[in-house]
């Protein structure tokens, strides 16, 4: 009779809901993210998806542009060279309607 018992609670106890308030809204807002101490790039980058994704234009940019740094020209060369030596190197294009590929080509400039 006690196995019954603690089988039945058991099997009462998994199909309680789990009671969370937390929605989809809630979990993507900009304060839930930085609360749960995300950085502000994947916090830009969630929002950005987010409103990708609704079909909505997201204006904010990220905290780190140097678009007036590197329009110079010797330094817009040489950083491109670097580019195509380190496809890793950070372009400011991440879900900017960039397409990337794993390999450098010469097209890439």
């Amino acid at each position: 009779m006690k196995k019954n018992f603690v089988i039945l609670s058991l099997i009462a106890t998994m199909a309680l809901p789990a009671g969370a308030e937390l929605t989809v809204n809630d979990t993507v807002s900009t304060d839930y993210l930085k609360h749960h101490e995300h950085s502000d790039s994947t916090v830009y980058a969630a929002q950005k998806l987010r409103a990708m994704a609704n079909g909505e234009t997201y204006k904010e940019e990220p905290a780190e542009t140097f678009d007036e740094y590197y329009d110079k020209p010797v330094l817009k060369q040489v950083r491109r060279f670097l580019m195509y030596l380190d496809p890793g190197l950070d372009d400011h294009t991440f879900l900017n309607g960039h397409s990337t590929s794993p390999t450098t080509r010469y097209t890439d400039w």
